[in-house]
């Protein structure tokens, strides 16, 4: 099993693809109000061993609870995360004819991109009913 020497993982790029934000239109929410928060998030990841390259989809739905309730409230995000490791091959294997990429690797690139789509988040929802939520810190196993 190789090493993931980061200093050669060069983030390219970030795209964010989706941001929805939503209010109850007939008692809109207010910021700090008695409301709470659920966060859904997915990450998925693909790989191109010929340009050395991987793309970290992640989907993040943010929930809102009020008394119990879910209510028709909150935002989805859908941000793309681009990554060149010009020694990906290393952590290629065929199987069955599938080219799978060890988990050593995908967990570091996993982690990256949420925590910079946390980061966005944060920004996107400053302003907000939803200023403040920020999604929790998780290990990029649980992502």
């Amino acid at each position: 099993m190789a090493n993931v020497e980061v200093e050669k993982l060069e983030y390219l790029n970030v795209q964010l693809i989706k941001a929805e934000i939503n209010n109850i239109k007939d008692e809109p929410l207010q910021k700090g109000g008695a409301f709470q928060l659920e966060h859904k998030v997915k990450a998925s990841h693909f790989y191109n061993l010929d340009k050395q390259m991987a793309r970290v989809i992640i989907d993040v739905d943010i929930i809102v609870v009020k008394e119990g309730k879910r209510v028709n409230a909150g935002a989805k995000f859908e941000i793309d995360n681009y990554f060149l490791y010009p020694e990906l091959e290393k952590f290629a294997h065929k199987k069955n004819d599938k080219v799978l990429i060890e988990s050593q690797f995908s967990e570091v690139v996993k982690g990256l991109a949420y925590s910079t789509t946390r980061g966005i988040i944060h920004s996107k929802l400053a302003g907000t009913f939803l200023e403040g939520a920020i999604l929790p810190v998780k290990m990029s196993t649980e992502v």
